[in-house]
């Protein structure tokens, strides 16, 4: 079985079909991070994918943003799904996974919060491991929150995700389920997992606390603190265990440098592999010692600013029977119980016919004067829809064209026509001029044919100078080649000013190829 996660980076800004992508990841499921949908966003083409059951979990809280989604072959079709790392999320949904662990470190209004950013997918399958042996398997697909250095907040609820997370997967493990974690964890465990220099001493930054105390004890970090108080620990509970998973990728190279998953757009870091580690696939210890068989990450795929990982198992899936309620094939919209709004404006081509009878029932004072009636007269109507129907309707735009016919031209047409105009009838009247007075005038319609000219250069030279846009940028000391321009968004009293940088990808100070250190303020005295 082949077991893939990427952030996405907005499911719906794929420039080709979803089931073309998939099928070019060559993987029996899919988890996507960051698909920037909420469910009145969702449209059929992403929800029903050909040959794949997706499961979709939403922000709650801000529109286009955040959001996971689990898509599995039909060969890989779970037994149960759920969205949320806790029950409340879907209270009623039947077909739930389960196994929450104990929460009561977490108050109520916390648990809600943290499943409020559409940021865990929870799906449950049957697989038969490599030496035959059936076992479950819960594949927790999640999107960790991102540090916002400007709200300290979003620091601590980082953490409380952590916990919750690791309080669910270990409940799931105890319960004698295989487990796989996966996704953009928004964390770089070791120093070689990222570009920028490392801390000096004893690495204590939280999130990497975390997730070194989360692997086993190959995979952990000396130089990084331990957690010494469970309880003062935001980023753990009191129950929990850690060291129970593996990371997958550093299962088979431990040592490999230069791994990265995501690199800065906007820098073009990764032009010059300037990155860092943020997407894992932690596998419990027991199946990965049994049957995980290699991890890749796949650098060349493009089309977000992150990259896949994918894993491979010597196991195999057994497909369920049908999909559990939360997928996307039950929803109203896509399994035919709700009509659609666009269904009312659909074109039809055939003629309607309706067939309308009207009875009438005659005096008993007219009886007389009719024969071979009856008392009740049923008569038939046949109404149709006359072939050239919406002729009139066409007429009348036709005809609204017509009256409006290129009055408005551009800017640029105004003063080309007007010169044209005023040449053509200058022309006009010397011609008849000529005529009648003889050729004498000819000197004075050339003269006013030059002069109509001279307007119309006049014209264009001025608004050339007016338009003539930026000048060129200058050129970087470090290559000699032209910089590119960039403006300051981040609060403060430059936010807003332009400054010239470097046109190459951002890199080390060692890389001849890389950025340079170029810099210069926009002078907007002399622009």
């Amino acid at each position: 079985m082949k077991i893939l996660t990427w952030n996405i980076n907005g499911i719906r800004a794929s420039k080709i079909k979803l089931s073309e992508l998939f099928d070019s990841l060559d993987a029996d499921v899919i988890c996507l991070q960051e698909t920037k949908v909420t469910r009145d966003m969702l449209d059929e083409p992403t929800a029903i994918v050909e040959g794949y059951n997706s499961y979709f979990s939403f922000s709650k809280k801000r529109s286009g943003y955040s959001g996971v989604a689990t898509f599995c072959k039909a060969s890989a079709t779970p037994v149960e799904a759920e969205e949320g790392l806790y029950k409340e999320l879907n209270p009623k949904l039947e077909g739930k996974v389960g196994h929450y662990g104990d929460v009561s470190e977490f108050s109520s209004d916390e648990l809600e919060s943290l499943d409020a950013e559409g940021r865990a997918v929870i799906t449950k399958h049957k697989i038969r491991k490599h030496n035959g042996v059936e076992a479950e398997l819960a594949i927790i697909n999640v999107y960790c929150p991102r540090v916002d250095p400007d709200r300290e907040d979003r620091l601590l609820y980082k953490l409380r995700f952590f916990a919750l997370l690791q309080t669910r997967a270990e409940a799931l493990l105890q319960s004698g389920c295989n487990v796989i974690v996966l996704g953009d964890m928004n964390v770089k465990h070791k120093s070689i997992d990222r570009s920028e220099e490392d801390e000096v001493g004893t690495v204590t930054t939280p999130s990497r606390v975390w997730v070194n105390q989360f692997v086993w004890d190959k995979d952990r970090d000396p130089s990084i603190a331990a957690v010494e108080n469970k309880e003062d620990f935001a980023g753990t509970t009191s129950s929990a265990r850690g060291g129970l998973f593996v990371d997958s990728f550093r299962y088979f190279y431990p040592d490999q440098t230069g791994a990265y998953t995501n690199w800065c757009t906007l820098t073009s870091a990764r032009e010059t592999n300037y990155g860092r580690r943020l997407d894992y696939i932690f596998t419990n210890v027991e199946l990965a010692q049994s049957d995980l068989k290699d991890c890749v990450i796949l650098a060349d795929v493009e089309g977000s600013d992150h990259c896949p990982v994918k894993a491979e198992y010597m196991a195999e899936f057994i497909p369920a029977e049908k999909c559990p309620p939360l997928c996307t094939k039950h929803m109203p919209e896509f399994c035919g119980k709700q009509i659609k709004l666009s269904s009312f404006f659909m074109k039809r081509e055939k003629t309607i016919e309706s067939s309308i009878e009207i009875k009438t029932s005659q005096d008993t004072a007219d009886q007389n004067h009719i024969k071979n009636t009856k008392n009740d007269k049923t008569e038939k109507v046949t109404l149709k829809r006359p072939s050239n129907g919406n002729k009139i309707g066409n007429a009348a735009k036709k005809k609204k064209t017509d009256s409006s016919d290129s009055r408005q031209g551009s800017l640029k047409g105004f003063f080309l026509k007007t010169s044209t105009k005023k040449e053509v009838v200058d022309i006009k009247m010397e011609e008849v001029s000529s005529e009648t007075k003889g050729e004498n005038h000819s000197s004075e319609m050339s003269v006013k044919v030059e002069s109509t000219i001279t307007v119309k250069s006049n014209t264009a030279s001025a608004w050339k100078n007016l338009l003539q846009g930026p000048p060129p940028p200058p050129l970087c000391k470090g290559h000699q080649e032209p910089c590119v321009l960039r403006t300051v968004k981040k609060p403060g009293p430059n936010k807003g000013k332009q400054f010239f940088v470097c046109a190459r990808g951002e890199g080390h100070s060692t890389n001849p190829e890389a950025r340079c250190d170029f810099f210069k303020w926009v002078d907007y005295k002399k622009k």
